[in-house]
């Protein structure tokens, strides 16, 4: 498999029609620009990509060339290692921008493999500080995605290391039906993009435990589950197994000291 960025892909529609119209616009880089001033970017800055499912977008350890906006479809992240062991680290949904691992250090951190057929705009990070130098508005557009990455990182791993595996699967369909709605999705109604060999490794349990826990789900009436068809019954027994205060006593329990879980950190929404 190849990084779309070694590909012999080529930009789709002119700029104009790819950008202002865009459904996925406001969470972009180029989201707080007008369409004037988008109309004025050079026409070869940003590029569109489809992708088939299972292809790369960019490789772990390979140096930072471009930022890319996802259109549609769903994306995983992983870290992959020599040996063969593999870690999912996100699964990404349109709107959200791919390729931020890499600003710290100049490599990509992570394996980004699509797990569904998908659609990116990619720029240059040559072409973005360019457009950033002509663009003032453009200088804090990596700031809250950034925060949002560090968040959602850090929040995932406080569930790896605390949370039970019921916990831990009612955590990330409530987190997930977020994602949904705040991509234009249903929240209460859709296809998980990913395996269930992937979401029992991103949430670090065996499959026949995350198999397990979704009976577990079901029978309580919070959740059906059709292969990848998820709908949710209530949402109440979810925020039951995960009520804030019970979790810090229970974790402070655990560990005899001060619980990791804030006082002050809610991170879910009914």
């Amino acid at each position: 498999m190849t990084p779309i960025s070694n590909t012999n892909s080529k930009s789709l529609e002119p700029l104009k029609a790819v950008c202002v119209n865009c459904a996925t616009r406001t969470q972009c880089l180029n989201g707080k620009l007008t369409v004037e001033e988008v109309n004025r970017i050079p026409a070869n800055f940003i590029r569109r990509f489809t992708l088939k499912e299972g292809q790369v977008l960019y490789k772990m350890g390979s140096p930072l060339t471009h930022i890319y906006n996802l259109r549609f479809g769903a994306v995983k992240s992983e870290i992959s290692l020599s040996n063969g062991i593999q870690q999912k680290t996100r699964f990404s949904l349109p709107g959200e921008l791919l390729g931020l691992d890499a600003i710290g250090n100049g490599k990509y951190q992570v394996n980004t493999v699509t797990i569904k057929s998908s659609e990116v705009c990619a720029i240059t990070y040559d072409n973005f500080k360019k457009m950033s130098d002509e663009f003032p508005a453009l200088k804090n557009s990596l700031e809250n995605p950034l925060g949002v990455l560090l968040n959602s990182t850090n929040v995932h791993l406080f569930d790896l290391i605390n949370l039970n595996a019921k916990e831990k699967l009612a955590d990330f369909l409530i987190d997930f039906a977020n994602q949904m709605s705040k991509a234009g999705f249903d929240r209460d109604n859709f296809r998980l993009p990913m395996s269930r060999s992937d979401l029992a490794n991103y949430l670090g349990i065996k499959i026949e435990t995350l198999s397990r826990s979704i009976t577990q789900l079901e029978k309580i009436g919070a959740i059906r589950i059709n292969h990848r068809h998820l709908e949710f019954v209530s949402r109440k027994p979810l925020f039951e197994i995960l009520d804030p205060t019970e979790l810090r006593e229970k974790h402070a329990s655990k560990k005899g000291d001060v619980s990791p879980y804030p006082l002050k950190f809610e991170k879910r929404k009914p």
